[in-house]
């Protein structure tokens, strides 16, 4: 885990992980801060370059530069040199290196490097922060699909077909999913049983109320400093939380963008016009009134937010976490990794997979080696060795195996950090992906759900193109006036009006209208 300018609310108990983003904690340790060494050309060396494809010939060496969010591992240049020197003894003439951009400044320094056209080859999609489509509607990224079909019969093995259908517009594919986690529990959230019993508090939540007075009784008893719930609301499609919809009799719906509610029958409505916003946003109203919300929750960063749920203190967190023993020890001590429960509201309604490619990898406009690219995540998911040595490192120096599909990171003594170099949820694959010393619970999140369903719009993504000048105005207004009441910072009341005259203002009614003509046009191709 989707950046997040977040907003923290705190006191009491819950917290939204990074699921991919974003987002989410529920992987590997990821990489946080700043910008690393490399950049994008050809060296001179040519060798036999077959990346897992059939018809890949004789090249020079071409050096492609990966943008990620994050901090340089301190362990990233050894390992990077040993992956190089893998990918040319194994007949792929590709090298790679990455370059960091700190999470707060991700948005902007990424913008900004699109618009001057700066030279790197791929970056990361987080698409509950920063939609596909929103980067496509900027021509931002390249269509891959020749490239794919070339040189990328790995990446079709490890990625099945409905999955990419989430990232392929017009028989076009933009992206290449990281398949690393099951869809399927995203409305669920982390119980810290630890804490809530050591303060005679039921662990067990079955109502949005029952959370919020689990949340309440925690902040009372807890002493200073009291826990934290934090939050992340700065990107407009986290003006709809999913643990939350799952309370609903309209459920199963989905929420793009902060704007779109696609329900279940086919029809897309405003998001900020329906009862449902009204409802959550009356959820956390009474948690900032109960002062269990940050006073700062508009401004607060996401590494701010992050280290306050490193800390433990808290009684709820969306999602999942992949805190180790040893974390806990730390920050919790007494707690051990089955202390803690994956719970959900209403599970009898059942499991959905509302998009099959929340993170993702794209292929830059401005680059000049597509095909190096779709060659190096061949390479990476043609065998165990290959991912390896990639997303963990170099054994016995970054990490350890410890079963068929598990391992533990190696810290660094000086700073007791993960060396595990990339994170699974940004470019990971659950053919491959090995499982920590992590909060049992967490395990959940790589378990295939066979009981899942995709719900209708899982692989439909919307094309902004067509309503691009609305679809910015409406989200300024999202972050300007919808955040702060969806937030529980305003009252509902005093200010929807206001609000949604600017949204009409803005143009919601066209953006949503272009919604339900792309999904109608989606479903119908659908059910061919």
């Amino acid at each position: 885990m989707r950046r997040k300018s977040a907003y923290m609310l705190t006191a009491a108990v819950l917290s939204v992980a990074l699921l991919a983003g974003c987002g989410n904690n529920g992987g590997n340790a990821g990489n946080s801060g700043n910008a690393g060494n490399g950049g994008s050309g050809s060296g001179t060396a040519n060798a036999n370059a077959d990346g897992g494809g059939a018809n890949t010939a004789k090249q020079d060496v071409v050096t492609i530069k990966y943008v990620i969010p994050g901090t340089e591992p301190a362990s990233w240049k050894e390992v990077r040199d040993a992956v190089n020197k893998k990918l040319l003894a194994d007949g792929v003439n590709v090298q790679i290196d990455e370059q960091y951009i700190d999470w707060a400044a991700w948005d902007q320094k990424l913008n900004l490097m699109l618009s001057t056209g700066a030279d790197f080859d791929m970056f990361q999609v987080m698409n509950d922060v920063v939609s596909l489509s929103n980067y496509i509607a900027r021509g931002a990224v390249k269509d891959i699909s020749a490239e794919l079909n070339e040189y990328g019969p790995n990446i079709k093995t490890a990625i099945s077909d409905d999955i990419f259908n989430a990232v392929t517009k017009d028989g076009k594919i933009y992206g290449i999913p990281a398949n690393w986690m099951e869809p399927a529990v995203v409305d669920l959230f982390t119980s810290n049983d630890f804490l809530l019993k050591k303060y005679g508090i039921n662990t067990k939540v079955t109502t949005p109320q029952e959370m919020l007075d689990a949340m309440e009784q925690l902040y009372n008893k807890a002493p200073a400093p009291k826990p934290q719930f934090p939050f992340t609301l700065s990107n407009v499609s986290a003006t709809g939380m999913d643990f939350l919809h799952r309370t609903f009799d309209s459920f199963p719906f989905d929420v793009r963008d902060g704007i779109a509610m696609i329900n279940n029958d086919g029809t897309v409505k405003d998001w900020v016009d329906t009862d449902e916003f009204k409802q959550e946003s009356a959820f956390f109203r009474q948690a900032y009134q109960k002062k269990l919300i940050n006073p700062d929750v508009l401004t607060l960063k996401q590494d701010q937010v992050q280290k306050e749920t490193e800390k433990m203190n808290w009684g709820f967190v969306m999602g999942t976490l992949a805190n180790s023993q040893a974390q806990l020890d730390k920050d919790l001590p007494g707690a051990k990794l089955g202390d803690f429960s994956l719970q959900e509201f209403n599970p009898e309604k059942g499991h959905y997979r509302f998009t099959n490619a929340k993170n993702l990898n794209v292929v830059a406009a401005n680059s000049k080696h597509p095909e190096a690219v779709i060659q190096f995540l061949n390479w990476l998911y043609a065998n165990q060795d290959n991912y390896d040595l990639f997303m963990y490192g170099i054994e016995g120096k970054t990490f350890k195996k410890t079963g068929d599909n598990s391992m533990e990171p190696i810290l660094d003594p000086k700073t007791q950090a993960s060396l595990i170099p990339n994170a699974d949820w940004m470019i990971g694959n659950l053919n491959f992906i090995r499982v920590g010393d992590i909060i049992t619970a967490t395990r959940k999140l790589y378990e295939p759900d066979n009981g899942a369903k995709n719900f209708l719009s899982s692989g439909f993504f919307f094309d902004a193109t067509p309503v691009k000048t609305e679809l910015g105005n409406v989200k300024a207004v999202i972050t300007s006036d919808i955040a702060p009441i969806y937030a529980g910072v305003v009252d509902y009341d005093s200010h929807i009006a206001q609000a949604q005259q600017k949204l009409k203002a803005a143009g919601v009614d066209k953006v949503i209208a272009e919604y339900q003509k792309q999904l109608d046009t989606y479903l119908a191709s659908a059910a061919k």
